[in-house]
């Protein structure tokens, strides 16, 4: 009787492990950019530091630093790393860090950008940082140091930190990832960080109106229902109490309590049925007094417009409606009549700027 040879057994049992093993590896999960079509702009408001970063990321805040991760998930592990020193990271939960950190030159005890490289040595020496090369933060020119350490037995963490001097400030912008992720995230890190836009210098005017006058320089809103620019001296926020069931109500304003910008957005259907936006626009331009309508173009739409009656003693008013989709847009623009030639302009460019979403 022919013997069969005792090793066929093992070495299909071989074969077939080294064929699972390939396919398990063939099948991990590697890193890809993703394709990144809609930004959230976060501006600070105590610091006034504004940065773009993709909508769906998650951002983490507070008085000192602002943390920007590729999911929550990552960020669970950017804490494990910071809390014991090391972390393991599988193909499910890789990603990326972004962190945007400041102190005054009084905090750390030095005033220029070298003496302050040499700070950042030392308290990053962990890192091992390398590579010296000239950066940008804004429009402040300094340097970024580059580091690759393993921060785990399977797991490589790969980062920059760029450090500038602004304002009697050091600015810190840190990008980092782990094993590949970082390199193949790189040209978004990138946008991210020339997207920072720091805090204007402190100015002493002579003048107390001119402090309050529009900034040439602009920030960015955006959020699921509108984007625009605004000068960056002036601050958007978001009343709690909403207007007469509008779906939303955005507030921009300056210095000058007098001298704003207000939109309300309403729904076209509602539970009483659907608002025309001929008769929506002759309920709501009643309440401006009009003492003129004409038309104007927002975002591509045709739009009414209303020349209201001053609500007060030189203050000047001009009120939009406009309709797209399934939504009706109001916005209110008032200012203070003898600073005409400053403030019209520069709302007028608000408006020009809009995209209706």
């Amino acid at each position: 009787m022919k013997k069969t040879s005792s090793h066929i057994p093992f070495l299909v049992l071989l074969l077939l492990s080294i064929g699972i093993a390939g396919l398990i590896t063939s099948c991990q999960k590697k890193a890809e950019l993703p394709t990144v079509s809609d930004y959230e702009t976060f501006q600070d408001p105590i610091k006034g530091l504004e940065v773009q970063y993709p909508k769906d990321w998650m951002r983490q805040t507070d008085p000192k630093r602002t943390k920007i991760y590729s999911s929550q998930v990552v960020s669970e592990k950017f804490y494990d790393l910071y809390s014991a020193g090391s972390t393991t990271v599988n193909s499910e939960q890789g990603g990326v860090e972004i962190e945007i950190s400041s102190e005054s030159f009084k905090d750390v005890n030095v005033g220029t950008l070298e003496a302050y490289k040499a700070t950042t040595m030392q308290t990053y020496s962990v890192l091992n940082l390398s590579g010296e090369q000239p950066a940008m933060i804004g429009k402040e020119n300094g340097f970024k140091f580059s580091y690759k350490i393993k921060v785990g037995k399977e797991t490589m963490l790969q980062g920059e930190k760029i450090i500038v001097a602004h304002d009697s400030m050091f600015y810190t912008v840190s990008i980092s990832g782990f094993n590949d992720y970082f390199e193949v995230y790189k040209p978004l890190l990138d946008k991210v960080v020339e997207s920072v836009k720091l805090p204007k210098p402190k100015v002493s005017y002579k003048d107390p109106n001119a402090a309050a006058l529009p900034s040439a320089e602009v920030s960015k809103f955006n959020n699921d229902f509108v984007e625009f620019e605004h000068p960056d001296n002036f601050d958007v926020s978001m009343p709690k109490e909403k207007k007469g069931g509008a779906l939303h109500t955005l507030h921009l304003e300056g210095l000058r309590k007098d001298c704003t910008f207000d939109l309300d957005i309403f729904p076209m259907k509602t539970d009483k049925g659907e608002v025309k936006f001929e008769k929506f626009v002759d309920d709501n331009k009643g309440k401006f007094k009009p003492k003129a309508t004409g038309s104007a173009t927002v975002d591509g739409t045709n739009a009414i417009t209303v020349t209201a009656a001053p609500p007060a003693k030189d203050i000047e008013r001009v009120v939009y409606f406009l309709t797209k989709g399934e939504k009706i847009y109001q916005l209110v623009v008032t200012w203070y009549k003898p600073l005409t030639n400053d403030f019209k302009p520069a709302f007028e460019k608000v408006v020009a700027s809009m995209k209706l979403k």
